[in-house]
């Protein structure tokens, strides 16, 4: 399906107006009877419910609820070990105050957009009959730049605030006897005109026994962050308990 789109703005910083056009395609295919592809070029998320604004003082990020239709439908795998959080798809760039600091006498900043622009994004995800579920997820985003002009001489320099960017998941669920699930999850954010990437890997199960009245639930999540400008990051979480959801006693 393809759709255009067009906007017309006025802001209290600016008299006059301005408009906008964009245009892009939607497109879902069944790959077989266990897999669908569903594709998105250009996106326009501009009817999704904006968020209320929150005032954070902690040093943790705000998680935001996903409206976004595109990254709500058949996302269910993508949750697996809670690592993927499909807000930071076209969110706000990561140096987006740097325009802000680089400022000289007599310059303003002319434009600096608050969220990255979403090229493309493509998901595969399905079940085949022998319980093998798969995820493949994967966005990029176009590099978003920042204009400061000199109120003076008129002369504008750009600023880059987030270049090209690629986000990538791989999801693989494999269903067992009893209820149980083995999953594993990886995900990958890189961005090479920074020279940074960010990855994460994830293996989560649940074992229960065949009257379901004892479960074993296992996490663990193991993360690698390079930049050039730093030393790479390192970091892990495991968690594991052992429930009781049925009998006499459950839990």
């Amino acid at each position: 399906m393809l759709y255009v789109s067009g906007y017309l703005e006025k802001s209290p910083e600016r008299g006059d107006w301005k408009y906008s056009f964009r245009g892009g395609m939607d497109l879902k295919y069944g790959i077989n009877e266990s897999y669908t592809l569903d594709m998105i070029l250009f996106p326009d998320f501009g009817q999704v419910q904006s968020d209320d604004q929150i005032l954070n003082l902690t040093p943790f990020e705000v998680k935001y609820d996903e409206r976004r239709q595109f990254f709500t439908e058949g996302t269910e795998k993508f949750n697996k070990c809670g690592i993927f959080y499909t807000r930071r798809v076209g969110a706000m760039p990561r140096n987006f105050f740097r325009p802000y600091d680089s400022l000289r006498q007599n310059e303003v900043i002319n434009k600096n957009p608050e969220e990255t622009r979403i090229i493309n994004a493509t998901k595969i995800s399905g079940r085949n009959a022998d319980g093998l579920g798969i995820g493949f997820f994967n966005a990029i985003t176009s590099r978003a730049r920042s204009i400061i002009e000199d109120t003076l001489t008129g002369i504008k320099r750009n600023i880059t605030t987030q270049p090209f960017t690629n986000y990538n998941v791989l999801v693989l669920d494999q269903n067992l006897k009893n209820n149980s699930y083995l999953s594993l999850v990886n995900t990958n954010l890189w961005i090479p005109g920074d020279a940074y990437s960010a990855n994460v890997t994830g293996l989560e199960t649940k074992i229960s026994n065949k009257k379901s009245t004892v479960a074993v639930f296992g996490n663990l999540n193991i993360s690698q962050k390079y930049d050039e400008n730093s030393m790479p990051v390192f970091g892990h979480s495991l968690l594991m308990n052992i429930s009781k959801p049925s009998g006499k006693f459950y839990g």
